[in-house]
């Protein structure tokens, strides 16, 4: 079974089109995070990415922001603050034909009602109905991240109660990894695990670490157990090419994953 990998860029002087190319991976990019960025700059970054995406033949993904954001809240101020950072992001992706777009779950384990659980996941249920249709020319994949959520039943249910097609769940390794075994995580959400961030910590913090060999084929085997071939996102610091110091490069990782 092999899974198509991405590498995770922070900013476009790290993409390396012709490379990525050459050994068939794609690339997310995550400039767009910076809130800095959304306020001013990110047409100019735009243009840029779209001039250096020319003739890129692989899968594209765009990080949205995440800092304080909450679309369904009950602040107005503060709802249409959010909303305008995720509609800048639904067109910065339409504009680059992005394949996908990351967005964090903003789900708050705290809140335990189960009326208010409900409440909240209709009301994002409502939000990304109402977003799609304002921005129905994107026509990628929304992927949904966890993050805060300390049992993979809340992304579940949020994912249930969206219920649209182009809805799915990016799976966060490191963040899964800080909060139960690896394997619940997937278990729980296999069907509707269509991405993956990969990256590892000591169980403490969101270090994003590289995985060790031992760690890829703990992942690659739970994959195979449950019958799901997602994308993987590298989403640590890697090198392009091996240069014999010992650093973990992005062909070592392709080839223990499609081996």
């Amino acid at each position: 079974m092999k899974n198509k990998i991405l590498k995770c860029i922070s900013t476009i002087d790290y993409f390396d089109k012709d490379f990525y190319n050459a050994i068939d991976i794609g690339v997310e990019i995550q400039d767009f995070t910076e809130p800095s960025l959304l306020d001013s700059g990110w047409k100019e970054t735009v243009e840029k990415y779209k001039e250096s995406l020319q003739d890129f033949s692989n899968t594209l993904s765009i990080h949205g922001p995440f800092l304080d954001l909450k679309p369904i809240s009950p602040d107005r101020t503060i709802k249409e603050a959010s909303i305008n950072r995720y509609i800048t992001t639904l067109n910065i992706g339409e504009k680059l034909n992005a394949d996908y777009i990351v967005f964090h779950s903003q789900i708050n384990p705290w809140i335990n009602d189960p009326i208010l659980k409900s409440l909240n996941n209709n009301l994002n249920r409502k939000f990304w109905v109402e977003i799609l249709e304002k921005v129905e020319d994107f026509k990628g994949t929304i992927l949904i991240e966890n993050v805060f959520e300390d049992d993979p039943v809340l992304l579940k249910e949020l994912i249930d109660t969206i219920d649209l097609p182009n809805i799915k769940v990016c799976l966060d390794i490191g963040h899964a990894k800080l909060r139960d075994d690896i394997e619940y995580w997937i278990n729980v959400l296999k069907e509707n695990i269509e991405y993956i961030h990969l990256h590892w910590n000591r169980g403490v913090y969101d270090e994003h670490l590289k995985p060790s060999c031992a760690n890829f084929l703990y992942v690659k085997e739970l994959l195979k157990k449950y019958e799901i071939s997602p994308y993987i996102a590298l989403e640590y610091d890697l090198c392009n090419r091996c240069n014999g110091d010992g650093s973990f490069c992005i062909e070592e990782a392709i080839e223990i994953f499609n081996e």
